[in-house]
Parts: C-alpha cells; structure tokens; sequence
C-alpha cells in the first residue's frame, strides 16, 4: 500500500490542510441540514480524481464498501435533482464539497472531492466543451453511482 503511484496518478492528498478543512466543512453543513430536518449522508473517499476516458469523463471518488452500498440505498429512494457545490484552491489542487439534494424527501448527499487542476487542464477543457459534469462515487470493484450536473462551473476553476 506505500508503493508510489503509477505514471500519470496523482498522489493522494489527504493529509494535506485542505482536505482536512473539507471534512470539517462537510461534516459542519451536514449538521447544519440535519438540524432543518433532513436525513444526511457523509462519504468519506479514499481518492478523489479528474478522468477523462472512452468510460467516462468527469471527477471520480472512490467510497469504501459500506459507505457505497448506503449510497446506493440512498439514491434509489429518492430523486437527487438539486446540488450546491462549495469550492476552494489551495495547495495547486481544487478541493470541493459537493451536496446532492432530494428536496421532495429531505435528503442530501454530500461528497467531497479534490484534483489538481493543472495536471488536468485536458480534462477541465473537455467538461467545458460538454456543458456537463459526471460525479462518479464508485467502489473498487467498478460499481458506480452517477451524479450529472448539466453547468460545470461551479465544480471548476476559473478558466485561465
């Protein structure tokens, strides 16, 4: 598991003061909805990337088991229409905390996220072009749960 990343993988940042800040940031919102009544679900990723492939392109978390499968339970009871992405730049990456909402049942999502957006400056091109984001919260196995949201702005830098 200390191996280094293979070519073209970014190292994982975790440790880094602006992932920290997100967890709190996430876990002082979800509180926040908790407290107007809503069911709330917090995903912890164990990696967060921009990919750009013939598969798919947009931001790719990856969820530990459980949490997948209370994902999963969770997006087939509800209808999550509606999303508020806060962002900060910090340490050259783009760190995000992304909240998927059911409004009808009172349920959010929240995922959190970071890349770097230099190193996918490719990537960020090709979801400007498209108009449209994918959030794709997956499991190791290749599983997936899909969020598409149809303005990408608010998950990307300002253009340079």
């Amino acid at each position: 598991m200390s191996d280094p990343p293979g070519d073209g993988v970014p190292p994982n940042v975790q440790a880094q003061e602006g992932w920290t800040a997100v967890i709190e940031d996430m876990e002082a919102t979800a509180s926040q909805y908790r407290d107007r009544g809503w069911t709330t679900l917090e995903l912890h990723p164990g990696d967060s990337v921009l990919v750009d492939s013939e598969r798919r392109t947009g931001i790719d978390v990856l969820l530990p088991g459980p949490e997948f499968e209370d994902l999963e339970a969770t997006v087939e009871e509800g209808a999550f229409r509606d999303v508020e992405v806060f962002k900060a730049v910090g340490d050259g990456l783009v760190y995000l905390l992304v909240v998927e909402a059911d409004r009808t049942n009172e349920t959010a999502v929240f995922v959190p996220a970071y890349y770097d957006p230099t190193a996918n400056a490719d990537t960020l091109e090709s979801i400007r072009e498209t108009g449209s984001v994918r959030l794709f919260c997956r499991r190791l196995n290749d599983e997936t749960v899909t969020f598409v949201h149809d303005d990408p702005e608010p998950f990307l830098p300002e253009p340079p």
